[in-house]
């Protein structure tokens, strides 16, 4: 990752934590406590950021981050910045359970 890439990254790591009210996971990406990069008391955060039109999605991303969540007891967002917003993907069951509080 570039170094633009990695100021880009962690600040919107920051910003998604102070809106959340979560913690940075320092070393996310390579510690073995806490996985994803953002936790808040409800949700665990997997934050991905491109500079591209697209981000290709994979399937494999999505459940491990689901299982990293889950592991901590926490419903699991893949955040991914993309056009300087960020698009969040959750599944049906956390969107369901969203809406149900």
């Amino acid at each position: 990752m570039t170094n633009r890439g990695l100021r880009r990254s962690q600040k919107q790591e920051k910003n998604l934590a102070n809106k959340y009210d979560g913690k940075v996971n320092p070393g996310s990406g390579n510690g073995w406590i806490h996985k994803n990069d953002i936790r808040s008391e409800v949700f665990s955060f997997e934050a991905k950021t491109t500079e591209k039109s697209q981000y290709p999605l994979k399937l494999a991303e999505l459940q491990l981050a689901e299982r990293h969540a889950l592991l901590s007891g926490r419903e699991m967002v893949f955040v991914i910045e993309m056009g300087g917003r960020n698009w969040m993907v959750v599944s049906q069951e956390t969107f369901d359970t969203i809406l149900e509080t």
